[in-house]
């Protein structure tokens, strides 16, 4: 009989955690979009992402308190159930036929997704080696990719018969197996110690501001998340502007068919995290592997710009979701995993959860603002994603700069 090692089981458990979790964001995403357009228009999703920096920004304070007062095990239980209970509340204001409450679900499935996945990272990166997770970080995002694939499959095809209402249901219900996995990995393995402040913590020390300006790759790893959000964000303006046109008064038809792109999506993505991550980034150094993926957006926008559609657009946003699901994701976190604790648990939230997130609101508010001033941004969101493309290529320099920086302690 085989055994498997400690750090093994370990990220197995962490990664069926995810795969519980992402499965449930499949329902929550594609649902909650479709409802928020139904209701108040396609247009108006920038106007709505203009809100998302101050929620994340509540969150990302919120867990840094629940941080320092509970711990990492307690917090994640706290933030896992809490939003499911969240969840489920805008199930039943939906299904009594309330339409304020679909943009709250929107900016919730902006939000709690992403701060319950890099919760997940920081427990592993804080338990494996570097070498290690070389060969796991791909396998690790494939399994809990499994979970998209699954949770974008039963979209496809559940929306229709079961109504897009209820698949909001099944995103809550997701949540309570991933925050019980979770836990027990925990209980099994142990949680890092949490460092004994000095002195009374701040909100802003808690947050991880200090540990973020004082760490130069940190800082060119936040606005490498910045410039590939917004990417994401007008790409996906731009898509879902063409899918309004083609699918308009078919709300269930719309659901089951993003239900189908997410799902082909998502498959590709779990094919390249067990195959072309673990590859990459063992036989190719960081910096090679850093600087493929914005040169690859960069062609890929350029098509598009070149040959504008729903297929070209599509294949954008497609080939961009799949390198951020994959390999952007397993590169990214080897840059955490010799940090210290605050770096690996704080900073880490304020760049991953306020970063990535924050970044799509401000995307909203400018094209809001232009919108305001008579533009016709739709024109123009491709373009805006191929000069996020370069910046984020002149960043790689700086993020994979061999100077030293501040190791783990614990």
């Amino acid at each position: 009989m085989i055994k498997v090692g400690k750090d093994i089981q370990l990220a197995i458990m962490m990664a069926a955690s995810a795969m519980f979790t992402l499965a449930g964001y499949e329902f929550m995403r594609s649902a909650s979009t479709v409802l928020f357009k139904n209701a108040y228009g396609a247009e108006n999703l920038p106007l709505l992402m203009v809100a998302m920096p101050v929620v994340v920004f509540a969150g990302v304070v919120l867990y840094g308190w629940l941080l320092s007062k509970l711990g990492p095990r307690r917090t994640l239980m706290v933030t896992s159930y809490g939003s499911a209970l969240l969840i489920f509340a805008g199930y039943l204001a939906v299904r009594q036929g309330s339409q304020v409450v679909t943009p709250l679900l929107f900016l919730l499935k902006e939000f709690y997704v992403v701060l319950l996945i890099e919760q997940y990272w920081s427990y592993i990166n804080s338990s494996l080696t570097e070498q290690t997770a070389k060969k796991v970080n791909g396998p690790i995002t494939g399994i809990a990719g499994l979970g998209s694939v699954l949770g974008a499959y039963l979209v496809s095809i559940s929306a229709v018969p079961l109504g897009t209402e209820t698949l909001v249901l099944l995103a809550a219900l997701a949540l309570l197996p991933a925050g019980f996995v979770a836990n027990r990995a925990y209980l099994r393995f142990g949680e890092p110690v949490l460092p004994t402040p000095t002195k009374k913590r701040s909100s802003f020390v808690n947050m991880g501001w200090s540990v973020l300006t004082r760490n130069p790759k940190l800082v060119s790893l936040l606005l490498i998340i910045v410039s590939a959000q917004v990417i994401a964000a007008v790409l996906d303006f731009k898509f879902q502007a063409l899918l309004s046109t083609d699918f308009a008064g078919q709300t269930d038809a719309e659901t089951a068919f993003q239900g189908d792109f997410w799902f082909y999506l998502n498959s590709v993505a779990v094919a390249s995290q067990f195959l072309l991550t673990p590859v990459f980034l063992t036989l190719f150094a960081l910096r090679f592997v850093h600087l493929l993926m914005p040169l690859i957006h960069v062609c890929a926008i350029g098509y598009a710009i070149w040959s504008p559609s729903l297929l070209s657009v599509g294949m954008a946003l497609f080939i961009f979701k799949v390198f951020d699901y994959s390999l952007f994701r397993g590169a990214k976190e080897l840059i955490y995993m010799p940090l210290d604790f605050d770096s690996r648990y704080r900073a880490k939230e304020l760049i991953d959860v306020l970063g990535y997130r924050s970044a799509k609101g401000g995307s909203g508010l400018v094209v809001v603002f232009l919108q305001k001033l008579g533009v016709v941004m739709s024109n123009y969101y491709l373009l805006i994603g191929l000069m996020a493309s370069f910046i984020w290529l002149a960043l790689v320099f700086p993020l994979t700069n061999r100077a030293g920086a501040k190791k783990k302690t614990e």
